[in-house]
């Protein structure tokens, strides 16, 4: 009898350090996990245009009309992970023509670039986008997402072109 009190009283505390125990070590594992695998968010860099590359007059493929195209917006998020940023965006096109009459294509390319301190390129997303333009629609927008990883103290750089 006193042997079976002994024994639960043994097994209680054994069960009461091994769960005391279990719980540092996950809190530490959680930390640890953490560390590794949740980005930490970050401000992003500046974003620079090229001169001529922020907005054009873009020629229409199918009735060859001229439409103004440029940036509307930039959303930007960005994250750190080994010391380089890794910035997503959402990059909004508005396309203002006067003559919206027919359903038109407006072939466009996007190129988002990331470059090291020499301004040598480091990564680089390009996003060929045919426009599409709906026929009774003067005023039309489009957003598209893009991704670049940024070195640190890089530059980042976006710019639009007809194809």
């Amino acid at each position: 009898m006193i042997l079976g009190y002994l024994t639960r009283k043994i097994n209680i505390l054994l069960l009461v350090f091994i769960i005391t125990g279990c719980s540092t070590v996950n809190n530490n594992v959680s930390n640890i996990y953490d560390d590794i695998f949740v980005a930490k968010e970050v401000n992003c860099p500046q974003i620079h245009t090229p001169e001529g590359s922020e907005e054009l007059i873009a020629i229409s493929q199918t009735n060859y009309n001229p439409s103004y195209v440029g940036f509307k917006g930039i959303k930007k998020t960005c994250s750190l992970s080994d010391n380089k940023i890794k910035m997503k965006l959402a990059v909004n096109l508005r396309s203002i023509r006067k003559n919206f009459q027919n359903d038109d294509i407006i072939k466009l390319k996007i190129s988002l670039v990331s470059t090291k301190i020499n301004n040598e390129e480091f990564d680089r997303d390009d996003f060929d986008l045919n426009f599409f333009l709906k026929s009774g629609s003067e005023i039309v927008d489009r957003e598209t997402n893009m991704s670049i990883i940024v070195p640190r103290y890089g530059k980042v750089y976006i710019g639009l072109l007809q194809k």
